[in-house]
């Protein structure tokens, strides 16, 4: 249950007054925040139901935005490095593609 802002959203129609490195750095960001919601959601399930506080939808439900906002501040603190990893290579991609393409945008898979 990863929560999008609509009305933060920045999409390629929706606002082009961000530059391209702020896109990124908001794209970054976004891939580590779910990184760090799939982690966090992962390492939750290890802990064992207790008798006292009973697995239920309400629970789960809590549990999800408790991951969702917890990876949200991790991302945002820039802690781990991950967004700034991402961004570091898909500047480096870019620039060998546009290199060898003479600027075409031209992706092989």
């Amino acid at each position: 249950m990863l929560y999008v802002n609509p009305i933060g959203y920045v999409g390629p129609s929706n606002n082009f007054s961000i530059d391209e490195n702020n896109q990124k750095k908001i794209a970054g960001e976004e891939m580590e925040r779910l990184f760090l919601y799939e982690l966090l959601k992962e390492m939750r399930k290890t802990i064992m139901n207790s008798k006292l506080f009973p697995q239920n939808s309400t629970k789960e439900i809590y549990y999800d935005m408790l991951n969702d906002a917890f990876a949200g501040e991790m991302a945002k603190s820039g802690q781990l490095g991950i967004a700034k990893q991402i961004i570091q290579n898909t500047e480096s991609i870019q620039q060998k593609v546009s290199n060898t393409t003479g600027n075409k945008l031209i992706f092989e898979v």
